[in-house]
């Protein structure tokens, strides 16, 4: 069966999908670029601590100056404040401890890459009969193999270990991002337009 054939898809669910193409490409590039630069790059863990760190602090400061706008408004509101300070804190906290920023960005990209193969997964699944599922299931497999390896003890103390597996990882999302965007504009062409 070829990529554009999407049977187990009901009209229902392609009617209300609205895929561009030129969107989905971009997507797609992206994540094969961020992932070639992550597979190449051997980046210390105190790089990727320290930066996380003054992200969230930048992130921060800058939740404080919306709530102080909101004040000067006459509307504060008392979430933005409380997400601005604790943000603050935790960036500040992590940028003078790289060690720790370090671990906290491997846990995000281990319970993203988990999640990633969760999703991927049961999408090939759905759509195994379609030629599109194959790439899909390879990327799910890629994304989980990535976490294992990653909360297996592969980050140690630069990203060597796993800067491969997760590049590979992104990599493979971004193929099968492509293929599925075509195979799904594919489909709503062949339907025609409403």
């Amino acid at each position: 069966m070829t990529t554009g054939a999407l049977p187990h898809w009901s009209d229902g669910l392609v009617q209300n999908l609205r895929v561009r193409p030129r969107l989905m490409f971009v997507a797609a590039l992206a994540f094969v670029l961020v992932g070639a630069v992550v597979f190449a790059g051997a980046v210390p863990v105190g790089v990727v601590g320290g930066t996380s760190g003054w992200l969230l602090w930048f992130g921060g400061v800058t939740l404080l100056a919306v709530w102080l706008i909101l004040l000067l408004g006459g509307r504060p509101l008392a979430g933005v404040l409380i997400a601005g300070a604790v943000a603050t804190a935790s960036g500040i906290y992590l940028f003078y401890n790289p060690r720790t920023g370090g671990l906290a960005v491997a846990i995000l990209a281990i319970s993203t890459l988990v999640m990633d193969g969760g999703v991927q997964l049961a999408l090939a699944l759905k759509l195994r009969p379609a030629g599109v599922w194959r790439w899909l299931f390879a990327s799910a497999l890629a994304s989980v193999i990535a976490a294992i390896a990653l909360s297996g003890g592969a980050f140690t103390g630069t990203a060597p270990g796993w800067g491969p597996l997760v590049g590979t990882a992104l990599i493979s999302s971004g193929l099968a991002l492509l293929l599925f965007g075509n195979a799904t504009a594919r489909r709503i062409a062949a339907r025609g337009p409403d």
